[in-house]
Parts: structure tokens; C-alpha cells; sequence
């Protein structure tokens, strides 16, 4: 009989050890997966928030991730919107709630602003007072789970949970709790990222301003000048030949100094009379000639000469864009018109609105972007990429070009009738090589600035170093002129620029001798 006791106790103790491996194997598998969805839940929440700043955009992730992952049925997320507060509805799941505002008054506002979360395992009828109320107006909106995105006590956003299979358990409830808090983060880097983002812009509004009004003072100081002058003027004539026939073409003086418009020659003197003429009108401007002649400068100077010089100057190099960077840079575009737009922008169109846009190299435009551009400066009206909302703007057109655009109309690779729209007013710029006079007053320009930045104020150039300049073809023109004397003031030793100074390819294609002795010829 103990023998058949002993039995019964051995196997007993046997059945209980398989019991209890079995066990602690649903409980490993349990605790494994309750890990398993933990970790899946904060990595899917830690990369959606990583690349968001948007709060729309936001709010949907965070609504879908918890969802997709916790099985719930439903859901909403209402976004804190202007002071004093009010909620709105972003995003909904499983259908619209029955409230699209919450206001700060509200009972289920006011419980989450003070415990952070409304529902879950706890969450029983039996319940009174303020809890009751936030709870009852949960189930109200189809929730079953509340959470406060709260930050420094200020509730950014709330998330509704509705029901899902078996309720939610408190290890559920600390998830999701965890989860709210890293997209409280990512709400807070975002609202102080468009917070700097408009601080930029205001910043750079006013300086804008300020150097608009310098460059008008600068201007009247020029104008100023000028009319004090001309009584002297009249009080010693000049000799009948040297009096100008009819008003003399606008010297570059009268120029705002941010152009830099350098130069005395015939024509710099005629090219400045045609940009004050056309200045004054709002037809659209064709600046042709070789890389490095300033057309730039021009594109600048017909916008502070012209009525529109309060207004916004803005300058598109066509040349850098692939054809769709560029009609997004021109027309701007809305939130999801293509990959990576994630907010609707402005284009170049709407920021010049009042204003100028400088087309820098429109010979390199595509065609497909060629055709919007014909119909903006036919109507004045465009949509952004991705919208089909007209938009209508007031811009004064300036293009430059290096190209033969006849040459490409022959060719295909031009429009016809753009050209024509451009071509209002063709101003030609000449290179430098057709103005030889002007290289010292260009080469003391640009020898004053440099100097002055390298600390060589008394720096001054040679009688054969200039002789060496104006006898250069300057195949890249004044940019290329610009480059030579910044090259000399960085290698010139003591307090002048010789031809030592000057680069190889200057004095390669002529006779620096003859040069030399036609300049010691000139002295005899």
C-alpha cells in the first residue's frame, strides 16, 4: 500500500511538472509577444514622427499607427487651434465623431487637461463628479480610450480611441500613453521649427526693406547731386562742340549704387539711356548678349528705375532646375502634388506679384514649362502643380539670354510665339571687347573692393598693367575681368599691381614689348 501511495505521489509530481513547463511556455509566449507588440508599436511611432513636423500630417500617422496596431475599430484626433484654444478635428477613423470642436469648457477637454487620460480597463459608470462627465462625452464621440497630448501643462492635441475586441488592457493603455508623448515631441520640434521658419521670413522682410530704402536714398543722394551741378554747368559752358545736340543719356551715377553699373564709354552711356526709357513702362524687357556682361545688373537696375521698386525682385536662374524643379520654382505648388510636398509653396510668380521676375537664361527652358510661361504673360494667370485654382498676378517680365534664340525657334527648341512675348523691348549688351575704354574704370572698381576687403586700402594698379588689360580679347568679360584683379590684389607685393601680378593668358596673346614700349613711347 505505500509502495502504491508513493506511485501516485510520483506521478502526481510528474503530471504537475509538465503542467507547469507548459505554463510557464503560454506565459513566455505571452510576455514575448505583449514585448514583441510593445517594440513595434515605439519603433512604427518613433520613425513616423522622425520625418514629420506637419501636425495634420502628424495627427493622421499617430491616429493609424495606434489603430493598425492595437485593433482599434475607430478613432479621432483633434488639433489645438488658436488662443483662447479650441479643438478641431484633423483626422477621423471609422467614420466622422459626432463633435468636429471641443472648447476648453468641455467635460471631456477639462478631465484630460488635468489627468492626461479618460477610459480604459478602469473606466466604469461608477465614476462621478468631473471623470464621469469627460467620460460620458467620450462614449459621445464613439470612444473608448482618451489621451491628452499635453507639454509644459498646454494640451496640444487629444486622441480618441473608439472600441476594439476585449477593451483595452492597462499595459495597452501605458502603451499608447508612451506613444502620445513621442508625438507630443515631434508637435513641439515642428511648432518651434515654424516658429523659426517665420522669424526668418520676417527677418528677411525687413531686411529687404532696409536695403530698398538705402538703395532709393542712395538713389535721390545721385539725383541731388546732378541738379547741383547743373548750375555751374550753365554758369561755364562747355564749347559749342563739346554741348550735347539733345539731353544726354543718363550717366551711371544717376544709377542706384547696387547695380554697379561701371562705365563712360558710348555705349554703357546709350545701353543706360535705353534702361531708363523702358524703365518707366511695365512691357516685358529681352536683355541679350555674352555670359559675364552684366546682364544681371541690368535685370536689377530696370526694376529700382521703375514704379515697382518698392515692390518684390525676384531672380530665377532657368538654367539650374530640371523642367519640373522649375515649374514648381515658377508656379509654386500644393501639399501631395508630388513626392515630397508635404505643404502647399508659393511660387517665384506669387512671391514677384507687384514686382519684377528676372528669367536668367530662358534659352535653356524645356518646352512643356515654355508653354505655361506663354500663357502667365498672355493672361497673367496660373495654377500651382498639383492645383486647378486660377491665380492671378501683376509681374513686370525681365529675361536674359545667351543663346541665338532665332537660331532655336529654326530649331525647334524655342517657341515662337513666347519669343515675341519676351521680345517687347530687346536691349543688347555689349562685351566688353566693343568698350575697351571702360576696362581701367572697371579694373579700379573692382581693384577698390577687393583691396579694401584684404586689407591693401593704398593698393593701385600700373600704367602697364592697364595697358595689359585693354589689349585682352576678355573672352568671359567683365566677370572675367572681375576675377583677374581679385587674382592680383591676393598676389600683388607692396602697394602696387604690375604686370608680374597679371595672369600667364593675358600676356600670351600679345606682344607685351611692343605693348611696353608703345606705353614708354606715349610717356617720351
Amino acid at each position: 500500500q505505500a509502495l502504491g501511495v508513493s506511485t501516485t505521489v510520483l506521478l502526481l509530481t510528474l503530471v504537475l511538472d509538465q503542467v507547469r513547463g507548459k505554463l510557464k511556455q503560454v506565459l513566455d509566449r505571452h510576455f514575448r509577444k505583449e514585448k514583441l507588440q510593445l517594440d513595434r508599436t515605439l519603433e512604427r511611432m518613433s520613425e513616423a514622427v522622425a520625418r514629420i513636423v506637419d501636425p495634420p500630417t502628424l495627427a493622421d500617422r499617430l491616429l493609424r499607427t495606434a489603430a493598425e496596431l492595437l485593433g482599434a475599430r475607430s478613432g479621432a484626433v483633434y488639433l489645438r487651434q488658436g488662443e483662447p484654444p479650441l479643438y478641431r478635428l484633423s483626422t477621423s477613423l471609422g467614420g466622422s465623431p459626432a463633435l468636429t470642436e471641443l472648447s476648453p469648457g468641455c467635460p471631456l477637454v477639462e478631465c484630460l487637461q488635468q489627468t492626461g487620460v479618460v477610459g480604459g480597463p478602469r473606466a466604469v459608470p461608477a465614476l462621478s463628479g468631473p471623470a464621469l462627465a469627460g467620460l460620458r462625452q467620450l462614449h459621445y464621440l464613439g470612444g473608448e480610450a482618451g489621451f491628452g497630448l499635453i507639454h509644459e501643462g498646454r494640451m496640444l492635441a487629444i486622441l480618441v480611441l473608439g472600441s476594439r475586441e476585449g477593451g483595452y488592457s492597462r499595459e495597452e493603455m501605458n502603451l499608447l500613453s508612451a506613444c502620445t508623448r513621442m508625438a507630443v515631441l515631434a508637435l513641439v520640434s515642428g511648432e518651434g521649427g515654424r516658429t523659426i521658419e517665420a522669424l526668418n521670413n520676417e527677418i528677411q522682410v525687413k531686411v529687404e526693406k532696409i536695403a530698398e530704402q538705402q538703395r532709393r536714398i542712395l538713389a535721390l543722394q545721385a539725383q541731388l547731386a546732378r541738379r547741383q551741378r547743373l548750375p555751374e554747368a550753365e554758369g561755364n559752358p562747355p564749347a559749342n562742340d563739346e554741348r550735347p545736340a539733345s539731353p544726354e543719356p543718363p550717366a551711371e551715377a544717376e544709377l542706384p549704387a547696387p547695380a554697379e553699373i561701371v562705365g563712360s564709354s558710348p555705349a554703357v552711356r546709350q545701353l543706360l539711356h535705353l534702361v531708363r526709357k523702358v524703365a518707366a513702362s511695365s512691357s516685358a524687357v529681352l536683355l541679350r548678349g555674352e555670359s559675364g556682361t552684366g546682364k544681371e545688373l541690368l535685370a536689377r537696375a530696370l526694376h529700382e528705375l521703375s514704379p515697382r521698386a518698392g515692390k518684390p525682385y525676384v531672380k530665377v536662374h532657368c538654367a539650374a532646375l530640371t523642367p519640373t524643379l522649375l515649374e514648381s520654382e515658377l508656379f509654386g505648388h500644393v501639399k501631395g502634388a508630388f513626392t515630397g510636398a508635404v505643404k502647399d509653396r508659393a511660387g517665384r510668380f506669387e512671391t514677384a506679384n507687384g514686382g519684377t521676375l528676372f528669367l536668367d537664361e530662358i534659352g535653356d527652358v524645356s518646352l512643356e514649362v515654355q508653354t505655361k510661361l506663354l500663357r502667365v504673360l498672355q493672361e497673367m494667370t496660373f495654377e500651382r502643380v498639383g492645383s486647378s485654382e486660377p491665380i492671378q498676378v501683376d509681374v513686370r517680365i525681365v529675361a536674359a539670354t545667351h543663346q541665338n534664340l532665332e537660331k532655336l525657334i529654326r530649331e525647334g527648341r524655342f517657341r515662337e510665339d513666347l519669343f515675341y512675348r519676351l521680345n517687347v523691348f530687346p536691349i543688347h549688351v555689349p562685351p566688353l571687347r566693343d568698350r575697351r575704354e571702360d576696362i581701367p574704370e572697371l579694373a579700379q572698381h573692382f581693384l577698390k573692393q577687393y583691396a579694401q576687403a584684404a586689407g591693401k586700402i593704398e593698393l593701385r594698379i600700373d600704367d602697364d598693367a592697364l595697358l595689359v588689360l585693354k589689349n585682352h580679347s576678355w573672352p568671359g568679360n567683365v566677370r572675367e575681368l572681375e576675377n583677374v584683379i581679385e587674382r592680383a590684389v591676393v598676389v600683388a607685393e607692396g602697394g602696387v599691381v604690375t604686370t608680374e601680378d597679371l595672369p600667364a593668358e593675358l600676356l600670351a596673346d600679345q606682344e607685351v614689348p611692343s605693348v611696353l614700349a608703345s606705353a614708354a613711347g606715349t610717356d617720351d
